[in-house]
């Protein structure tokens, strides 16, 4: 899947490029045009919940990022992507109803969406655009380890937005895959500070991981529970 679907992406108004991960992983953004032919593929619920933003580009990220993974479906598993029916557990991550073992994710920030997918294990994404946070130190405290505290004061520029935010994103994407969200404490497992691959503990069950700034600015991080 390449210059072939990024095609497919633009004929729907869709920016596209496929990330490094061991399931697909794209990030995607809309482009400028009109949304006539992704806002075809969504359901009812789907475009009503894209016309209840009230920024609109919110609204277009999106639509976007739903017909994006609509399209990936139907690129990978041949469900028409108009077709496709999607479900949630009681944490909120989503699933294929025609298909159960397939699973999705979907994350956004900034002007970016990160849309992934995969067959018979569980993953999990979070996308975050490097900008001011806000007492960090204060949110490291209450979230993140000891350890990943320590670690935070002893690099230069301690406690600087990317680093802090490195370690925000691999949590979410780690706690995704075991598909508990935030039921599951932050500053219960060690995920440690920086970009890169990294296996993670997290509530006695190894979860694969890495975190990536292809961009210079926006950090990607996927997770698979247990190991590929």
């Amino acid at each position: 899947m390449g210059e072939d679907f990024i095609a497919t992406l633009a004929r729907h108004g869709i920016i596209g490029e496929r990330i490094a991960a061991p399931f697909v992983l794209w990030l995607v953004r809309p482009d400028t045009g009109d949304q006539a032919a992704v806002s075809a593929l969504l359901s009812d619920a789907e475009a009503e919940r894209a016309g209840r933003f009230r920024i609109d580009a919110l609204a277009r990220r999106y639509r976007a990022a739903h017909g994006a993974l609509r399209l990936l479906v139907e690129a990978e598993f041949g469900i028409a992507a108009a077709r496709q029916r999607y479900g949630a557990n009681e944490f909120g991550k989503p699933h294929l109803l025609d298909e159960p073992d397939v699973q999705c994710n979907v994350s956004y920030s900034g002007d970016f969406a990160m849309v992934a997918l995969a067959r018979g294990v569980e993953i999990g994404i979070d996308l975050e655009r490097v900008r001011p946070v806000d007492d960090a130190a204060g949110l490291a405290a209450m979230y993140y380890t000891d350890r990943e505290l320590m670690q935070l004061n002893e690099r230069p520029g301690a406690f600087s937005d990317h680093e802090f935010l490195t370690v925000w994103v691999r949590k979410e994407a780690c706690s995704k895959a075991l598909g508990r969200g935030l039921s599951i404490a932050p500053s219960s497992f060690e995920c440690g500070v920086g970009c890169g691959p990294r296996n993670v503990l997290v509530d006695g069950e190894v979860v694969e991981s890495d975190v990536v700034d292809p961009k210079g600015g926006v950090l990607m991080s996927w997770a698979v529970r247990g190991q590929c």
